[in-house]
């Protein structure tokens, strides 16, 4: 039990928000754009073939377009022609092979993390929801089905009047088999989301579970449209919607 707490805990700080792939994007553009054009690095002679020498802008922008996936950027990358050293591989032609050859692993990696889950994936399949034993705050506890653990989102929410969803607990953990999940929703938390609950009451009340992907990392970051496109969010995602008296 404890080594399964461990573990929650660890994937919970794991799960401190990235950059979107938008705004890191951006930033990474933005520390291109602000080298000179013109400024350059040459007689490489211990780089590999190709990259012996190039301006220092296009190497910083087909790093980007490899990083992120985006091989628009590549007609921005210019190769460095010279005499002596080759330069190859920071050109417009290598930055698309590059980029190319990053979509289809990330393609195939995507797909296989998709077929895991749909094989054997932990989905959600019931929850219950009790008075903590201070006897004012609230306990949920997730049933899973499945055998492959992994990293999950969980979303707790209470169906307010009219429909209208109201998030009182969104966080990450840990799923396997093992796991003995005991979410802690404090009533505080509940009425600044919700003003107008009452305890002893009886809501309408949303758990789901999200399915998790690692869509960026030191070396790339995948568009959300990428992933939807391979692993639809309606496929990695589970909601149990039940009436629950507070």
């Amino acid at each position: 039990m404890r080594a399964v707490f461990l573990a929650a805990i660890v994937f919970v700080i794991a799960q401190t928000s990235p950059p979107t792939y938008g705004t890191a994007r951006a930033a990474a553009l933005k520390t291109c754009e602000a080298i000179d054009a013109n400024a350059s690095q040459s007689a490489l002679a211990f780089n590999p073939d190709g990259y012996r020498s190039y301006y220092v802008q296009s190497e910083c922008l087909q790093r980007a377009a490899v990083q992120f996936r985006d091989v628009t950027l590549c007609d921005r990358v210019k190769e460095r022609r010279t005499v002596l050293w080759s330069s190859w591989g920071y050109s417009p032609v290598n930055c698309r092979t590059l980029v190319g050859q990053g979509v289809d692993a990330d393609r195939k990696e995507t797909g296989e993390v998709r077929r895991r889950y749909l094989a054997s994936g932990m989905v959600l399949r019931d929850f219950r929801l009790a008075r903590n034993g201070n006897g004012r705050d609230y306990d949920l506890t997730p049933a899973f089905d499945g055998s492959d653990g992994h990293g999950y989102t969980i979303t707790i929410e209470i169906m307010a009047a009219g429909g209208r969803p109201a998030a009182i607990h969104t966080n990450g953990y840990f799923v396997d088999p093992r796991s003995a999940l005991n979410i802690y929703i404090r009533l505080q938390d509940i009425r600044a989301r919700l003003p107008e609950f009452e305890p002893g009451r009886s809501y309408s009340v949303r758990a789901t579970a999200t399915f998790s992907l690692a869509a960026s990392d030191s070396s790339r970051f995948l568009s959300d449209s990428f992933i939807e496109g391979i692993f639809p969010l309606r496929e990695r995602t589970r909601s149990v919607v039940k009436t629950i008296q507070f």
